[in-house]
């Protein structure tokens, strides 16, 4: 058997072919709506491009030959006519086979190879002819030559996607093409459905103290002070509205007075991911990094049962999961233009709850932007930004209320981020 391979990277249509095949696909829709409409476009869809021609080609010598008598148009109507014909008992017969699609995994990582079968049934009690099977991947298609398959046999052909990059491909739905010789008729049977393949970011496994939320049970202890909680402060005198369960009683035995013990107010650890995914603020390999360092600090929290929050843009991503996340940001793209500090300061504001923020920074973001990014939170929330730049070296320098990284790319996540504590 022999392996095909398929090289596919971003597979989204221009905005032009999307809008002329969804007018196309209307027309159709309204002309298939008029009775006997259904047959006639179905027939018309048979004839190629090459074949119309021949039936012009046929029509003008049939009427050359009547007004003006010209005999040698008339041989070449007949031809015409006659090929025409051959082209019909060739195309009519319907196809013996049965065609069914299987992929190994769905799910792959960019640059890492995904296998697919296809396997064709002959379920008849007579020999098959050679057809051809197309398949489309992606925006590209890749062709399959049956040869003669015995009565009641199966064949299969092996096939690979390249992914070079992340995205959602469309496999499928594998098609039978059957074709004269001369490629006059052409009749296609599409068989099942299309197979989505996700083609997740590259990602790396980083430390979870990167994010910076301590390991232990009470979670994120802040500056607040607190008559309930779990981590003990000190002792103070009583004051009216303490709750007398916090009454510390040996030292009031001691000291003849009412005291009760405070505590610092504890957050649960929650990672707030903020991706910035301005059209104009990245080129094309910058916002890749960009979304595999976001992916790879959600990875980590979500590894260590932490809560984590993730907008990219305008779009909240699905975080409750591993397998969600990914499968989202396979889809997200640039658009649009926007203030990220406007950005992080609307995804705090719907997470008040986060006790550590990390924005995913464009090359564009200075570091007076950086500085002032860092203080869009309290001061009990610590924020780190990662400016994405391929053309700086790696480097890490404290911000008032938070933290810059200079990452040029994925592969120096962990050397920057594994230390924090």
């Amino acid at each position: 058997m022999e392996r095909v391979s398929a090289s596919v990277g971003h597979t989204q249509r221009s905005f032009v072919a999307r809008i002329v095949d969804s007018a196309r696909t209307l027309v159709l829709s309204r002309l298939r709506a008029v009775p006997g409409m259904r047959y006639v476009l179905d027939a018309c869809s048979v004839v190629t491009s090459f074949g119309w021609l021949v039936i012009a080609v046929a029509i003008a010598c049939c009427v050359g030959a009547i007004t003006v008598g010209w005999a040698e148009a008339f041989a070449l109507s007949v031809a015409c006519v006659a090929l025409l014909v051959i082209a019909i008992i060739l195309v009519a017969a319907p196809s013996p086979y049965r065609v069914s699609l299987r992929l190994a995994q769905e799910r792959v990582v960019a640059g890492q190879t995904a296998l697919g079968e296809i396997v064709v049934e002959n379920d008849t009690s007579r020999r098959g002819g050679s057809e051809v099977i197309e398949l489309p991947i992606g925006t590209g298609v890749a062709e399959f030559v049956i040869p003669g398959v015995a009565a009641r046999q199966t064949w299969d052909e092996f096939f690979s996607v390249l992914t070079r990059r992340r995205g959602v491909i469309e496999v499928g739905p594998a098609r039978t093409v059957r074709s004269d010789g001369l490629g006059l008729l052409r009749r296609v049977r599409s068989w099942d459905n299309p197979v989505t393949l996700y083609v997740h970011p590259r990602t790396v496994r980083i430390p979870f103290d990167a994010t910076g939320f301590q390991v232990d049970v009470e979670g994120v202890v802040t500056a607040k002070l607190s008559s309930s909680d779990v981590s003990f402060h000190a002792l103070r005198d009583y004051e009216p509205g303490d709750d007398r369960r916090a009454v510390h009683w040996q030292s009031t035995a001691r000291l003849g007075k009412l005291i009760v013990r405070q505590y610092e107010e504890t957050h649960r650890s929650h990672h707030l991911i903020v991706l910035d995914t301005s059209r104009s603020s990245w080129d094309r390999e910058s916002f890749e990094d960009g979304v595999s360092v976001a992916a790879s600090l959600a990875l980590s929290g979500i590894a260590a049962s932490r809560t984590v929050s993730f907008v990219a843009g305008k779009r909240w991503v699905p975080a409750s999961s591993a397998g969600a996340m990914l499968d989202a940001l396979a889809s997200l793209t640039m658009s649009g233009r926007s203030d990220i500090t406007a950005l992080a300061r609307r995804a705090f504001a719907s997470c008040p709850s986060a006790s550590y923020v990390s924005v995913i920074a464009p090359p564009s973001v200075s570091d007076a932007e950086a500085a002032h990014l860092a203080q869009v939170t309290p001061r009990d929330v610590t924020v780190q930004v990662l400016r994405i730049n391929p053309k700086q070296r790696p480097r890490r320098r404290r911000l008032e209320g938070g933290v810059l990284f200079d990452c040029p790319s994925l592969r120096d996540l962990v050397r920057l981020v594994g230390d924090m504590r």
